[in-house]
């Protein structure tokens, strides 16, 4: 993937400009997860639909949770809209992380020092637009291990 410097995001996504609402990928995924038990991510370019026109279309779209890539789907402007969806899994190992790291950029990191088990990771869609270039968002989920019974919560930080 292109490097992050040339990489667009929504400025304020409770304001979001004609282009933003055409370009930000949008990222459909369950607020908690169990470690080990795959999860399905839709990803859709947009609140308003992207054209997929011969001059103007996206691309790809490629999605990584807690920085590694889940998986790229390359698109043709023929084939109407601008989604994807990908089948992730969270693991143990994502869980047992020591240290606490809060990114504006790159969102938000892992917490496992609280004991209860889980932790807070960042899902993170990015698309190419032929015209428009790269456009990135992200999400934060929980994943919850499978060793830790139904209910019991993280509480560090903000609740995403």
């Amino acid at each position: 993937m292109s490097s992050d410097i040339n990489i667009q995001r929504a400025k304020d996504h409770d304001n979001l400009t004609e282009t933003e609402k055409k370009h930000v990928p949008v990222i459909e995924a369950p607020s908690e997860v169990i470690a080990g038990e795959p999860f399905d991510v839709k990803v859709t370019v947009g609140d308003i639909p992207h054209v997929m026109e011969d001059d103007h279309y996206i691309q790809w779209i490629e999605l990584y949770l807690n920085g590694d890539l889940v998986g790229r789907k390359e698109l043709q402007a023929s084939e109407g809209k601008a989604e994807a969806t990908f089948t992730a899994v969270g693991t143990e190992e994502m869980i047992s992380a020591r240290e606490i790291r809060n990114c504006t950029i790159h969102g938000f990191g892992v917490c496992g020092i609280c004991g209860t088990r889980s932790a807070i990771v960042n899902l993170r869609a990015v698309e190419s637009c032929n015209v428009h270039g790269l456009w990135e968002d992200s999400k934060g989920i929980e994943i919850i291990s499978s060793t830790t019974k139904a209910g019991k919560k993280c509480t560090w930080g903000p609740q995403l």
